[in-house]
């Protein structure tokens, strides 16, 4: 069998070759405003296409209305709209038990006064809260979402007491956010304003007197503020503060930054709320305060007072895998009887108040009252005032071959697979974190290879080295983070054109991943990916993959998410090829859906992201929601070559409850999925593809990360697209590919069954 599969990747990559020379022949794209000549929506696809998706909560009617407003995603902060409510004898618990979570500080006016474990409820308020925050290495990476390798830090609190026409008694969540790039190493401010005063969650514009940003109403408001570059180790404190200016309700959000000696500080943004009446104009509005409470949910009826300092997704709900941080964080009030910051006395290492979320961060806490980050397991537990003094912290430590595998470690013995979580190696397959827990277990699995179960001890463990055994298959995902780690995930190879590494793709017995690998934050973003190749540049053969099945219901936390969403129990984790070149991606069936609450972010089943010299060629691709992305930065050609593809629309998209996505919605009212590809990339070739999708194909005149027009060139050529009709005349999707046009498009004749059963059979048996 061995041997077949070495004739089969000679086969492919003497092709490949062929292929990679003859695109370097292809001249410069030609590019005109000719219309294109194409038909009418056919029945049999438009009965297909969800032009009003069907949303389920709160959240999904957001981000519906705001994507169609065109507000970027990473403008967007959202709320924890999962309506959980977790009280118990009158006190208000964190809204998450597990990861991926706010990791950070939340306060949350809750004590443990007499060191029993009972805890008891007060109410704390302040004219200002503060956070700090110090930074000296941190490493991120989550595909789906506009920033890679980018996190916000929020600083986030409930501001009481607000008077708005007269009347003192409206709440209002802001947002004093950090969104960091650590791949460019820049810092944007920013902040959010949301209606917290009743569960409509509604702000009209005339409820803000004066402001710096950008109102969007009925949803929210924001601004954008300054940006920086840092270096490590860099700090910054994040403040709200809050006044009266003239008789009004009055919020500031402050900041100072200090990198490589230099000091930066101000207020970006400071709003004025509509506090007075035309009938009365000598009202003056109380003085607003921030409140904390244990007792008490904010008027929406199930978020909490709490103040929190977290780390998350960059915006959008959106969620983050650290892989490595070295960080500290501080939580302050302002003590009005001493008139200086104090630490909170009670405080959890979560927050509950937003959306956002991570996971790979273990906290700590030491004696002063700081928070330190480290690359670890993600637990939710009570910190300084709620855990016993003196509770001793321990730090784990070890090293595990090969160092792509993945490694999960829960609380006592045995392995509990409900408490488990996730702990990020190093490249070399390092790991070291602090916790307070005493004993571990921990389950160290990688596919093809038996997976190793041990009990972890504070200190060094020395190495944990897995068995190879080809009978267990894919049961988790495969990454490669870098060229070395690409042998533990192939049959053979050396990654040289004529000897490339082969992708292990025989299927697991059970048909799904381990579930551990089944892991939703609450909007829906899966903490996992099927296939991550990334900063990849040896030669690589990834054909006939399994599906990388998911079963939500098979993780009580996951299958909450997918039943509150009306999304389905099942899934296929996609393919992500990140800063990666020389890969074929050869004859695999490939599908998923996507939530729709992943609107606006450029997710697909098989992303291409900042990758060069590709060749997808001969795949299936189903379509649900987006099959297919490529994304390179404006500076950088991404000469792949997308060559004899069928993308298919999915006989089951309306046999669920979810609503599809739309991955450009600012693109010309760019109608809601399913899209078979999406290009914001130049120096492609897309070639002899078979395009049988309500959206065949659009490429935005717009960068992902900017915003900022993009003029993309892209060689379309020979591609059969189901909605063109006549034989004269370009093809460009009515504008949506806004450059590069096919001017050679092929018509498909029919639509009949017959015809297209004949076509998926060829596809199948390549």
């Amino acid at each position: 069998m061995l041997r077949h599969k070495f004739v089969l990747a000679i086969v492919i990559f003497v092709a490949f070759a062929m292929v990679m020379s003859s695109m370097a022949l292809i001249g410069g794209v030609v590019a005109n405003n000719n219309s294109s000549n194409q038909a009418n929506t056919p029945n049999s696809l438009a009965a297909k296409q969800t032009a009003t998706p069907t949303l389920t909560g709160k959240a999904a009617q957001v981000m519906n209305a705001l994507t169609e407003k065109g507000i970027p995603a990473n403008y967007v902060y959202l709320p924890n709209f999962n309506p959980t409510v977790h009280r118990k004898d009158g006190v208000i618990a964190p809204s998450y038990g597990t990861a991926p979570a706010p990791m950070g500080i939340g306060a949350y006016g809750i004590s443990d006064s007499n060191g029993t474990g009972t805890f008891t409820a007060y109410n704390l308020t302040t004219s200002s809260v503060m956070a700090t925050l110090n930074v000296s290495s941190l490493q991120d990476f989550y595909a789906l979402d506009d920033g890679p390798n980018s996190v916000t830090f929020q600083l986030n609190a409930v501001l009481d007491n607000v008077a708005l026409f007269g009347l003192s008694n409206y709440s209002f969540w802001t947002q004093n956010v950090v969104f960091y790039s650590a791949r460019t190493q820049s810092l944007e401010l920013l902040d959010n304003l949301w209606n917290f005063s009743s569960p409509s969650f509604t702000l009209t514009q005339n409820s803000l007197y004066n402001y710096s940003g950008t109102p969007v109403a009925p949803e929210y408001y924001y601004a954008v503020g300054p940006t920086f570059s840092v270096t490590y180790p860099f700090s910054l404190n994040l403040y709200l503060n809050t006044s009266i200016i003239d008789g009004r309700s009055t919020v500031f959000y402050n900041y100072s930054i200090e990198t490589s000696g230099n000091y930066h500080s101000g207020s970006y943004d400071r709003i004025i709320f509509n506090s007075t009446t035309p009938s009365n104009p000598s009202y003056t509005a109380p003085a607003p305060q921030y409140l904390i409470s244990g007792n008490t949910y904010t008027p929406d009826g199930y978020i909490p007072y709490d103040a929190e300092i977290m780390i998350g997704g960059p915006g959008g709900g959106s969620t983050a895998n650290i892989l490595n941080i070295s960080a500290t964080m501080q939580l302050k009030y302002m003590n009005a009887t001493t008139a200086s910051y104090a630490n909170f006395p009670d405080t959890f290492d979560v927050g509950s108040q937003t959306g956002e979320t991570s996971q790979g961060v273990a906290v700590s806490w030491s004696a002063n009252d700081v928070a330190t980050l480290t690359a670890g397991p993600s637990y939710v537990y009570g910190m300084w005032g709620l855990n016993p003094t003196g509770l001793p912290m321990y730090t784990y430590s070890g090293t595990v071959n090969p160092p792509n595998s993945f490694m999960f470690v829960s609380p006592g013995n045995p392995f509990n697979q409900t408490l488990a979580s996730w702990v990020p190696l190093s490249n070399t397959g390092q790991y070291s974190f602090t916790i307070p827990f005493g004993e571990l277990w921990s389950t160290v699995m990688l596919s093809d290879y038996s997976p190793a179960m041990s009990t972890l001890y504070p200190g060094n463990n020395g190495a944990t080295s897995l068995t190879q055994d080809y009978m267990m298959g894919v049961y988790t995902p495969l990454y490669a983070m870098d060229n070395a780690q690409l042998k533990y995930i192939s049959y053979f190879g050396n990654g040289q054109r004529y000897s490339p590494y082969v992708i292990y793709n025989n299927a697991p017995q059970s048909g799904y991943l381990n579930p551990l690998f089944n892991e939703l934050n609450d909007y829906a973003f899966p903490a996992f990916s099927g296939l991550l190749l990334h900063d990849v540049s040896a030669y690589t053969v990834v054909s006939k993959e399994p599906s990388f099945a998911v079963n939500y219901a098979n993780n009580v936390f996951s299958d909450a998410i997918t039943s509150y969403f009306g999304l389905p129990s099942t899934n296929d984790l996609g393919m992500v090829l990140y800063q990666t070149s020389n890969a074929l991606v050869y004859g695999n069936q490939i599908t998923g859906w996507f939530s729709f609450e992943q609107t606006g972010f450029p997710v697909a089943n098989l992303l291409l992201w900042n990758s060069q010299n590709n060749v997808i060629m001969y795949n299936q691709f189903t379509t649900l929601d987006s099959s297919m992305l490529i994304y390179n930065t404006q500076t950088q050609y991404g000469n792949n070559y997308v060559f004899d593809n069928l993308f298919i629309q999915s006989s089951q998209l309306n046999a669920t409850n979810y609503a599809v996505i739309s991955v450009s919605p600012t693109i010309y009212g760019s109608p809601y999925g399913p899209v078979a590809l999406t290009v914001y990339s130049s120096g492609n070739v897309i070639s002899g593809n078979y395009f049988i999708v309500y959206n065949t194909a659009l490429s935005p005149n717009y960068s992902i990360y900017s915003g900022n027009p993009v003029s993309y060139t892209d060689n379309w050529n020979h591609n059969f697209w189901w909605n063109y009709v006549n034989r004269s005349g370009p093809y460009n999707n009515y504008g949506l590919i806004t450059s590069g046009y096919d001017y050679c498009p092929i018509i498909i004749h029919g639509f009949e069954r017959f015809h297209l059963r004949m076509l998926v059979d060829d596809f199948e048996h390549r």
